[in-house]
């Protein structure tokens, strides 16, 4: 198994974490906000791993960086409530149009 190989896997492992991983009260912030700053988080990071495990051939490299992030922000769009401009919640479902918390 080559290095880039390596990358690919733990880059989809860490998107697929991001997207996975359940939210928690804190004293400062409600379960949404964790949730949110965990998934921005962890497909933030699998983006930038993808990217790397394409290297050396930049249009590959560039090719994974993409085909993800639409990915990721076509799922906060239209499955989450985690698309926050403005403190308003920004998605294709109503019900999750509140105010953000």
């Amino acid at each position: 198994m080559t290095f880039s190989e390596i990358l690919l896997i733990v880059g989809a492992a860490l998107v697929l974490a991001g997207i996975a991983a359940p939210g928690w009260d804190t004293a400062r912030l409600d379960r949404r906000a964790v949730k949110r700053r965990i998934y921005w988080a962890g497909t933030g990071a699998g983006i930038v791993v993808l990217f790397l495990s394409g290297l050396p051939d930049l249009q590959s490299a560039l090719a994974l960086a993409a085909a993800a992030s639409v990915l990721t922000l076509g799922w906060a769009y239209f499955r989450t409530p985690n698309i926050v401009i403005g403190g308003r919640v920004r998605s294709a479902d109503p019900t999750l149009r509140d105010q953000a918390p």
